[in-house]
Parts: C-alpha cells; structure tokens; sequence
C-alpha cells in the first residue's frame, strides 16, 4: 500500500536535486510568477458579460472551478484519492473544510469589489492587505531563524516593496476617471461612481482579510499533500489534496450568497434564456484561467520546499497586480495621471519581486530549505 511505505515520489527526488543547483529556485519564482499572471488575467472576460447578472456569472463559474475542476483533477493525478482523504482523517478534513468556508466570505467580497472597481483596484488593495498575513505568518511560525541578517533585511525589504507597489496602484485606482467597465449599468453622475468606488475599496479591503486563508491552508496543510505524495502524486498537483476539500466549502458560501440573489432579483431566469450558452461558456474560460492559476501556484512551492509559502505568495500577488494592470491599460482603462502614477505602482512591484529573488537565493546558499 502507498500510504505504508512513506518513500519520496520521483518528482520530489528530482526537486529536491534541481534546487540544490540553483535552478529549482528560479523555477520556483516562474512558476509563481506565470500563476500570477493567469490569476490577474482570468477575470477579463467578466468585461463581455455585463448582460448578465453578476450572480450568474460569479455561481457559474465558481461551480466550474471548485466542484468540477478541482475534483477531477485530483482524481486524475492522486493514486487511490479516496484513500488519501481517509488516511489525512476526519479532524483535519473537517478544519480544512471550515477555512474554505471563511475563505468563500472572501471570494464573495472579492467579486463585488471587482465589479465596481475592476481588476487592477481589487487586486491591489486585496492584494496588499493579504500579503502581511500570507506571508509574514508562515514566516515567523515556520522561520524565524530567517529574519536574521541580510536575508531578514532582504525579506522585509520585499515586503515593504510589495505593499508600497499596491498601495500605489489603489491610488492610482483611485484617480481613475473612467467608470468600471465591469458593471452592468454605467453613469454619468459623479457624486455615485465616487459611492461606488467607495463601496468598492471597502469590500475589496474586507476581502483582503480574508484572502490569505488559501495561502495559509497550503501552508499548514503540509500533511495533506505528505498524504497524496506518499500515494504517489506528482509535485505540481499533490497540492489539490488541500484543494478538494478546501475550495467545496468555498463553492458553498458563494453559492448560497448567490442563491440570496437569485430569490431577490429572479435572475436565475437567464439560466433559460437562449444567449445563456455564449456566457457560460465565458464562465468556463474564467474558472480555466483561474484553476491554471492555482494549479501553477501549488506546482511553485515545492521548488522553494518549506519556504514556499513565504516567498510564492508575494511573487504571485505582485505579478497578479501588474497582468491585470497591464490587461486594463490595453483596453484604454488607464489615461493621464492615472496610468502615470499605475507605472510607478508596477515598477515598485517588479522591483519586489526581484527583491525576492534574490532573498530566496540567500537563503538557499545559507539556511537548510528543508
């Protein structure tokens, strides 16, 4: 039986080596990076969907990713997966279940956010509140030997980094003219985009409380994937272990936040209209774009073994920020002191990232990246 035998799985063997020779480091930080970007991106197509109601769009697609994606995936790359989740037990499933369902709080804020302020805005003030709790945890509970020397002084300079760049692309947001190009209904009057960019930042700041509980349950949910390595699966989806579990009870709070809306505005009537099919296939590609995203973030962090949360989740973050910037400048989103001040936030955030780099190059010359 897997579960007995406690040996490495070859992927992890070949890691493991590839890191020690400076090279699993950086891919580390692609694969981080490339999770970013798909992540940044994957809300664009919402842009051709504002002929259908939000509700719609954010169940459809969540339903996609969480309860059809995630699963089948783990079926298709854990050996014996039913016996994986028996042999992690009750307890531990049960904890994991609960943070998705915290998590799923934050999702919901999230699209609410996002549709009153677009990608960039909702990315950069979740982003930069979720980063202190994401990263710096991990760090202290796991390393705190690392906060020593060059390597704490390079770690918290990427920190610093990361929330400035943030905090520069929300001001940016801010200056924002233009209406979002997210919302259903645009309008001219002044005094109500600025109640609903207020409306947005609020919920997108209350959504960044929350938004670590991810990076956290990878974090701490080492066990999880132990289990499923040990059953024989690879390094890039041994991380679904957690994600089974984690994203149903996520899929659960938006389902019943939609569900809400649904009795209150009788939207789900679109469901049967005949242009349905063109906006759920749209969903699809969301939900795709998204379970990418997270299947690379989960595929990085073993190339920086025990400090892959730490280090993963800025990188990601940053290049999330900057695709969806750059996604929004294309469409002509960002004009005059806006987009000046956007480049500005985006040059801080490429900077922490190399910031990081180079700190994940210290540590591994100089602390055991066990």
């Amino acid at each position: 039986m897997y579960g007995t035998e406690r040996q490495k799985s070859r992927g992890q063997i070949i890691a493991g080596q590839v890191a020690q020779q400076g090279i699993g480091v950086a891919i580390g930080i692609l694969l981080a990076v490339l999770s970013g970007v798909l992540l940044g991106i994957c809300f664009t197509p919402m842009r051709y969907m504002k002929a259908f109601a939000w509700e719609n769009t954010w169940f459809t697609w969540n339903l996609c990713a969480c309860l059809l994606l995630s699963p089948l995936i783990a079926w298709l790359t854990i050996p014996s997966v039913f016996e994986v989740f028996r042999e992690i037990g009750l307890r531990r499933n049960l904890i994991m279940l609960g943070v998705g369902l915290l998590s799923g709080t934050s999702g919901i804020l999230f699209g609410l956010g996002l549709a009153r302020v677009g990608t960039t805005l909702v990315n950069s003030l979740c982003n930069g509140i979720g980063l202190i709790a994401g990263s710096f945890i991990p760090l202290i509970v796991q390393h705190r030997e690392a906060m020593q020397g060059l390597i704490g002084l390079s770690l918290l300079a990427g920190f610093v980094l990361s929330v400035a760049g943030v905090g520069v692309c929300a001001w940016a947001g801010s200056l924002r003219q233009e209406p979002s190009a997210y919302m259903g209904h645009d309008t001219n009057d002044r005094q109500v985009r600025r109640r609903i960019a207020l409306q947005g930042i609020i919920l997108s700041s209350a959504a960044g409380l929350l938004m670590p509980l991810v990076n956290l349950g990878l974090a701490f949910g080492d066990g999880f994937m132990e289990v499923a390595r040990d059953y024989g699966a690879s390094e890039a989806f041994m991380s679904f272990a957690v994600y089974v579990p984690f994203f149903a009870t996520t899929f659960l709070g938006n389902g019943l936040y939609c569900a809400l809306l649904w009795k209150k505005h009788q939207s789900y009537k679109q469901f049967f209209e005949p242009q349905s099919l063109h906006f759920l296939a749209i969903a699809a590609v969301i939900a795709a774009l998204w379970m990418g995203g997270n299947v690379l973030y989960g595929w990085a962090l073993p190339w920086m073994q025990s400090y892959g949360p730490v280090l993963c989740w800025p990188i990601c973050l940053a290049s999330c920020n900057i695709a969806a910037a750059l996604v929004e400048c294309l469409y002509g989103d960002w004009k005059g002191t806006a987009f000046y001040t956007l480049a500005g936030g985006l040059g801080v955030l490429t900077t922490s990232i190399a910031t990081f780099g180079y700190a994940s190059l210290l540590i591994q010359n100089t602390v055991p990246m066990r």
